[in-house]
């Protein structure tokens, strides 16, 4: 069940959006789009909600909180800050993961002496909005060849019904679950009505281009 401070807590800076047309990251259509960029604009919105992702961890067993490139970047901060203000000793410490190579072969990888942080600890990772999980997938395979223990996955909303078993047996715990009616570009009903495809949210604008390349 949804906490409903929380939900709106995302609706008071624009963060769910509906009745227009999105297109996803995974190429499936829908008329609800949640824009987590809006909350990064609201610095207490966002603390106050990674503080909620922190909670259900003994901070004193997190060494490390792990985020992928770009919005893993603010939650591993604030994630972390919030553990520490709970931990009875040591540090907890931040870091992301970035994406590297070309088209469908980018792969997450740490830089930055990053890696030397991982082997042996014990590991959060946090996301923002888990579709189909895959990048988390990808960041805590990371983090376990380089030796790493993940704890858990903690995320401001699932929107895709992701499971444990869908990013490697990790629990999960997300502040919001939704779910989003989305369709393929064949069964879409908006595009057989026509109605214009959002190109300022999603990867509307992506769409529209590969459908006008030759």
């Amino acid at each position: 069940m949804n906490d409903p401070k929380i939900l709106q807590m995302f609706a008071d800076v624009g963060a769910i959006i509906s009745n227009s047309h999105f297109v996803y990251s995974s190429g499936r259509h829908s008329s609800v789009y949640i824009n987590k960029d809006a909350l990064y604009l609201h610095t207490k919105a966002i603390s106050t909600l990674c503080q909620m992702m922190a909670r259900p961890y003994n901070a004193d067993q997190i060494d490390v909180v792990v985020g992928p490139v770009l919005g893993g970047v603010v939650l591993s901060q604030w994630v972390a800050h919030h553990l520490n203000r709970s931990r009875t000793s040591g540090e907890t410490l931040a870091v992301y993961a970035e994406k590297e190579g070309d088209g469908t072969d980018k792969k997450f990888s740490f830089h930055r002496g990053y890696d030397m942080h991982i082997p042996g600890r014990d590991i959060l990772v946090v996301e923002d909005v888990l579709t189909t999980g895959g990048s988390a997938r990808q960041v805590i395979e990371l983090v376990r060849i380089q030796g790493g223990n993940v704890i858990g996955l903690s995320a401001l909303c699932n929107r895709g019904g992701v499971q444990p078993q869908d990013v490697g047996d990790v629990p999960i715990h997300a502040l919001i679950t939704v779910t989003l009616e989305t369709f393929t570009e064949a069964e879409c009903p908006y595009c057989k009505l026509q109605i214009p495809i959002n190109t300022e949210l999603g990867k509307g604008r992506a769409f529209q281009a590969k459908q006008k390349s030759p």
